[in-house]
């Protein structure tokens, strides 16, 4: 993993957060699979000024049918944590890990065009992530 650097300003107080993706559990419908939506479960583990936050998760969905790789996701709040965080950067890293894991939304699709549709898909794949958080836990 290569090191980022972050410019600060002065009286700012910046936080990294380190995310690794672990697994995605794919089309459950106790996360909202439904006929016009797969959902989804986004498992990880968060990393911040020296705390380890293990089992996090998020619940995705996304949009089936024509077009629906160019649909954005939806992405509820983190389960597990609940500190400050970037979300716009946040949900675009599980938006960014779920379609490379899952294949995005063609791999979905192509299965549905078969006729069929898997259920309780689970993908294991590791990566790591880190972005700026806003602020920290001694502003």
């Amino acid at each position: 993993m290569g090191v980022c650097f972050f410019p600060t300003r002065a009286g700012y107080s910046m936080a990294i957060a380190t995310v690794t993706f672990r697994q995605c559990l794919v089309n459950a419908p106790e996360y909202g699979s439904d006929d016009k939506h797969v959902g989804s479960r986004v498992f990880f583990d968060l990393h911040r000024e020296g705390r380890e936050f293990v089992n996090v998760y998020v619940d995705v969905k996304q949009a089936t049918g024509e077009g629906a790789e160019r649909e954005p996701l939806v992405v509820t709040p983190p389960h597990g944590y609940d500190g400050p965080l970037n979300v716009p950067v946040f949900h675009s890293l599980v938006e960014f890990y779920y379609r490379q894991a899952v294949g995005g939304a063609s791999g979905l699709s192509g299965i549905q065009g078969l006729g069929m549709r898997l259920t309780d898909w689970v993908i294991e794949r590791d990566m790591r992530v880190q972005f700026e958080i806003s602020g920290s836990e001694t502003d």
